[in-house]
């Protein structure tokens, strides 16, 4: 996600909501006691909205009646924005420390926030302690042409640059988004980006499910991205801030050329941007979990940090990406000019001739502990990345792909502890001693990928299944299988609607890694071999 988006954002947002942003942090009091609002189409905003039987109508009504500790109950029914150029949901209100403020699907109800000519679905507008939970966003896609796009995409028309969620700061009052919760939904089929974070701290997005997003923007979106954070109560390189973790990404390309530049950019799977730092915006001092995440057939990269600082991207699983044609192709896994970056217990399975990961003007960036098959020779191999096939169950692109481990994995018992990641995608416990690389552990029960994103849960609480054998076995490298190409329809990869991302990985705290070398010694003392890591700068 580009900076140039939000330049048009500032005549788009709606003038009924009451900004709080910042002020309502650390300040007052919560309600006396925590309500629940009920939106249904068949409500009237001229209710109370506290019970099933009078519920507002309208998104907005509810978002402007909250406070601390509330909820918003959304009722089944189809949610678009009450005038072109407007937001279907504009959160501005805030909650408190440890009473947030809800916004979820009522339960056993599937309600559809559905953007059509508006610049977001949803956009969390400097506000701070919100959850955003077991939605379905979807896009108007399906209802737009590439050339349409081509003629008619520009910086002023909401029409071809919707995006799904957004979470930004308030331009007006200059208030902060922070400690945001984006969990369990299912968001596609918008033209411009999928989930993205600017200038905003404290972000989790974890457990969704995100395909066919970024298709026909001018601002170089992608599925998952965070740009430019910005520090809230200070942070230090040891701390997580912002986790994205267990999320289900693909099918999200730029069609378009970025306007700022008249060239294709982007169309990630997950992005970290500019956490370095630029003219107009300081360097970010927290960390940045990107853990248990599948991406795959994006255009551009799986997952990658560019111009980034303090980002750990373990346990993810990436397959053929950098599948778009209008741009040089994006590695699956990769860090480009970015400091203090870690790259380990990944699985990248690569296209014919797809760059595998790169050095381009990094410093103080630890590959290792990866495995990489398919694409070109990787630019930078750790002392313990293997190149090998990872026998996933059944590589693919459509909905018959499992991302699983099957007997014989190299990836299985072969990685690094990693102490802040302690669940695999499937929220299945990972063992001690050595982990399975990648986003499951071998044995996962499930592969994730069916059933309702509302049906997401907390991490370990399906069943006592534990991830990984413990076991590790080579492998004889074979050819990547064919790829499929989308078919140009929203979720164009063939995936069935509704399908869930992993639950919630379930992470530490402040102490974000086992050191490389302690990680060698803890294999060994659990009968592997000795290795010395050393951290290499690439």
């Amino acid at each position: 996600m580009k900076r140039t988006r939000t330049l048009a954002l500032t005549t788009a947002l709606l003038a009924s909501s009451v900004p709080l942003g910042l002020a309502t942090v650390g300040a007052g009091t919560a309600h006396a006691a925590a309500r629940t609002y009920f939106v249904s189409p068949s409500g009237n905003d001229s209710n109370s909205g506290t019970s099933t039987g009078a519920p507002f109508r309208t998104l907005q009504k509810a978002a402007d009646s909250v406070g601390p500790g509330d909820t918003v109950s959304i009722m089944n029914g189809t949610y678009s924005e009450r005038s072109e150029g407007s937001n279907v949901l504009t959160i501005k209100r805030s909650g408190l420390p440890g009473a947030p403020i809800t916004f979820t699907a009522h339960p056993g109800h599937h309600p559809v926030i559905h953007p059509v000519k508006a610049w977001n679905g949803i956009s969390v507008h400097g506000a701070s302690y919100i959850s955003i939970k077991n939605l379905e966003i979807k896009g108007n896609n399906a209802a737009l042409t590439l050339a349409g796009a081509e003629r008619e995409s520009k910086k002023g028309d909401p029409t071809y640059n919707t995006n799904c969620v957004s979470v930004e700061k308030d331009r007006s009052t200059g208030a902060l988004s922070h400690h945001v919760e984006v969990t369990g939904n299912e968001v596609h089929g918008c033209a411009g980006g999928g989930i993205s974070a600017i200038d905003s701290d404290h972000v989790t997005i974890s457990g969704n499910h995100v395909f066919g997003t970024s298709w026909y923007a001018v601002y170089a979106t992608s599925g998952i991205s965070v740009l430019t954070p910005r520090d809230v109560g200070g942070g230090d390189a040891g701390t997580y801030k912002i986790r994205i973790t267990g999320n289900r990404v693909h099918d999200n390309e730029t069609k378009i050329k970025w306007e700022k530049c008249g060239c294709y950019s982007d169309g990630n799977g997950i992005i970290i941007d500019t956490l370095k730092g630029d003219a107009d915006h300081p360097a970010y001092s927290g960390r940045v979990l990107v853990a248990n995440n599948l991406a795959y057939d994006n255009g551009g990269s799986g997952i990658h940090s560019y111009r980034s600082q303090h980002v750990d991207i373990v346990h993810n699983t990436a397959y053929a990406n950098g599948r778009s044609t209008r741009m040089d192709s994006y590695a699956n896994i990769f860090a480009h000019d970015s400091t203090d970056v870690r790259l380990l217990n990944n699985i990248a399975y690569g296209r014919p001739g797809q760059a595998t990961n790169s050095k381009s003007r990094n410093v103080d960036v630890t590959y290792d502990y990866n495995i990489y098959f398919g694409g070109k020779a990787p630019e930078v191999k750790g002392p313990n990345d293997v190149i090998a096939d990872p026998k996933i169950v059944r590589a693919g692109t459509g909905a018959e792909a499992d991302f699983r481990l099957s007997e014989g994995s190299p990836a299985a018992g072969s990685g690094a502890p990693f102490a802040a990641v302690t669940t695999d995608f499937t929220g299945a416990r990972r063992p001690g001693g050595a982990p399975d690389r990648g986003a499951y552990g071998f044995g996962a029960k499930s592969s994730g990928v069916a059933g309702n994103a509302s049906g997401v849960t907390s991490p370990g609480r399906q069943g006592d299944a534990t991830a990984g054998s413990g076991q590790s076995a080579g492998s004889d490298p074979a050819g990547i299988p064919g790829v499929q190409a989308g078919d140009g329809t929203d979720g164009g990869s063939g995936l069935k609607p509704h399908s869930a991302s992993g639950p919630l990985a379930e992470t530490g705290g402040s102490s974000p890694v086992l050191p490389l070398g302690i990680a060698a010694v803890v294999l060994a003392l659990g009968g592997g071999l000795l290795f010395v890591a050393r951290r290499k700068r690439s």
